[in-house]
């Protein structure tokens, strides 16, 4: 098997520096690694190797620097390195990446290729569906489990999604992405590196590559980025010593009371409601919503796009429409998103499209946009959003913006798509050069408005599938009972799990104190990529995002690139044993303290409360006695 491996060197994101006066990344003096997730693709496709023979190369893009890289990859076990280098490569979006990449696959002819499921410093996973589009090959993305079947053009893979699982049967060839649970990861010994001094390392310029230099580089890159902004999260709280525990537990009780835990913030309190439909609108500014359904029901994501999407329009002057993708029955659905802001809803109900596939729902969705022609097309930056939203985008051969946290327009009337990177510690306005306008927008960053039930919006079938054989076969499709990773949606108490709570027996104690206030449990990327939850709960920056109104940390150290997860929750509460952890600087409460005497007692605290509250809101029954006295 030809094993074709595609790695990014990138700057180490705990050295990533910000100059405030600049407003530029400061890159003297930056350790250079791979990325993490790469690593494992490579020892993933070597493993692969041993197992059913063939050669395993590996591919990167870079300045001459991005060497060394290549060099720790040949150590580690791969048989050859090719470096794509040239000026003309310079300053690529993901598109302009895939192209380059994409035509150096045309060269090497692989029969698998591997990739890792982001790269640490913009983490949009777009470049491997990009890719696989341009190629023309069948996709999988966040794969945890891949092994050789009987045939050797086909592969047993399982693949990660936001609910559960899928397993499949791919036929090659194909790419595939990996997630960090493929495998275990090293470094190579010094013995290693000594070693892959005499393998084959291949230089390409622009000109022994081929293609057209136009769509390489910057020239190439449909998006651009305007500047970069600090994204630091500082909030100025009260810390409180958890020497006593139970007396903390009062305080910081009292501190949730105050700001309304236990108290419903009743529907649609806070929101704004869903704009009248508009009497007159421009054809060439509508906005696109695509609408994710999760257990044949729209992702409340959805809810919020279609928000944010009202809100532009009103501003464009176009019209708001959702996209629906699914089996039969989905039909049903399009009161409901008109309801909560579509003026107009696009339904393909086909029996094939009843599970997610991404082919399928590329086809019906660019030939959609190619027929009429939208200004703006929005996707969740989901699972399955962050797969088929690149590959849409590499067939529309438009610019894609991956993982936005907010969506601006600016004072020329332009859209803005911030996205942040590097962990977090900034965060960049994009700008697209082609129309439509894509971006993925992270769950739990945008508000729903009120939904009107009485509106009506007008339904458009699209034109059928066409009948064009799978490449890629789902042998089973789980949804995993108590993973609780849907309902951090919409949890008014988020409470994160971190790494100081010392190991996977403690959770328990954890999640108790999240039940008792009706909470949803997460964790960090450090203690899902140990096991001790699924990776589905995991918020940050390689996450997810939530927005509760309470957030609160128990043992996480608070680096960027998880609070990036958290930084819309209304309130962020620490509880850790080092006063310096950096969690602190970005709480509006904090306890010093041992989680293990602390938790306890606050459980114990919030039931009390949780049971006084109940009495309080009940009803008395009216006194039969009172009541004959006064009729």
């Amino acid at each position: 098997m030809n094993i074709v491996v595609c790695v990014k060197q990138t700057p180490a994101p705990a050295e990533v520096r910000f100059d405030e006066s600049t407003r530029t990344l400061v890159r003297e003096g930056v350790t250079l690694v791979i990325s993490s997730i790469d690593r494992r693709a490579l020892l993933t496709a070597i493993r692969l190797r041993d197992e059913v023979g063939g050669s395993v190369t590996v591919l990167t893009m870079g300045p001459p620097q991005a060497q060394s890289a290549l060099r720790e990859c040949l150590a580690l076990g791969a048989d050859r390195a090719v470096h794509l280098t040239d000026r003309v490569f310079g300053g690529a979006d993901t598109l302009a990446t895939a192209r380059t990449l994409a035509q150096a696959m045309r060269k090497l002819a692989p029969d698998l290729i591997l990739c890792g499921k982001f790269t640490i410093d913009s983490q949009t996973g777009q470049v491997p569906s990009e890719v696989a589009e341009l190629l023309g090959l069948p996709q999988l993305t966040a794969i945890r489990k891949l092994r050789p079947t009987e045939s050797p053009d086909i592969l047993w893979v399982e693949r990660e999604t936001d609910e559960g699982y899928e397993q499949y049967h791919i036929t090659l060839p194909a790419l595939m992405s990996v997630t960090e649970l493929v495998i275990a990861s090293r470094r190579p010994s010094p013995e290693e590196l000594q070693a892959a001094a005499g393998k084959p390392l291949e230089t390409w310029s622009a000109a022994e590559l081929g293609g057209d230099p136009s769509l390489y580089g910057a020239a190439g890159s449909p998006t651009r980025v305007a500047d970069l902004r600090s994204a630091r999260l500082e909030r100025t709280g009260q810390v409180i010593s958890g020497e006593a525990p139970e007396e903390a537990a009062q305080q910081l009780v009292a501190y949730l009371l105050d700001n309304g835990l236990f108290q419903s913030r009743g529907p649609g309190a806070e929101r704004l409601p869903r704009r009248a439909k508009p009497i007159k609108t421009n054809p060439g500014r509508a906005i696109w919503v695509f609408s994710e359904l999760v257990e044949g029901h729209p992702r409340s994501v959805t809810y919020e796009l279609l928000g944010r999407a009202q809100e532009m329009a009103e501003e464009l002057g176009g019209e708001v429409a959702a996209l629906l993708v699914g089996g039969p029955s989905v039909n049903k659905h399009t009161a409901t998103l008109g309801a909560y802001g579509a003026d107009t809803v696009y339904v393909a109900a086909n029996e094939r499209l009843k599970g997610y596939d991404t082919e399928g729902y590329t086809q019906i969705i660019a030939a959609a946009v190619r027929e009429r022609k939208p200004y703006m097309l929005l996707f969740p930056a989901t699972t399955n959003g962050r797969d088929l939203a690149p590959r849409v985008a590499a067939r529309l051969q438009v610019g894609l913006t991956g993982d936005c946290v907010a969506l601006e327009i600016d004072s020329n009337g332009e859209v803005a798509q911030i996205k942040p990177a590097f962990g977090g510690n900034i965060v960049s306005p994009i700008y697209s050069r082609t129309v439509p306008i894509m971006a993925t927008v992270r769950p739990g960053i945008l508000t729903a408005h009120k939904p009107n039930r009485t509106a009506r919006p007008k339904v458009i079938s699209l034109s059928p599938l066409q009948d064009t054989p799978s490449r890629v076969r789902l042998l089973e499709s789980v949804v995993e009972p108590g993973l609780g990773a849907t309902m951090l949606d919409d949890a008014d108490v988020v409470v994160a799990v971190g790494m100081g709570i010392g190991g996977p027996e403690n959770v328990p104690v954890v999640r108790e104190m999240a039940e008792v206030m009706d909470g949803a449990l997460a964790s960090s990327l450090r203690v899902s990529s140990a096991g001790w939850l699924p990776p589905q709960v995991q918020l940050g920056l390689t996450g997810r995002t939530v927005a509760p109104r309470f957030y609160i940390a128990v043992g996480v150290s608070g680096a960027p690139n998880h609070l990036v997860g958290a930084m819309k929750a209304e309130h962020i509460i620490a509880i850790n044993t080092d006063p310096a952890a950096p969690i602190f600087k970005s709480a509006n409460f904090g306890i010093v303290g041992d989680w293990a005497q602390i938790v306890p007692a606050l459980t114990r605290a919030l039931g009390a409360a949780k049971k006084a509250s109940i009495i309080g809101n009940l009803v008395p029954l009216p006194n039969a006695n009172a009541e004959a006295e006064c009729c």
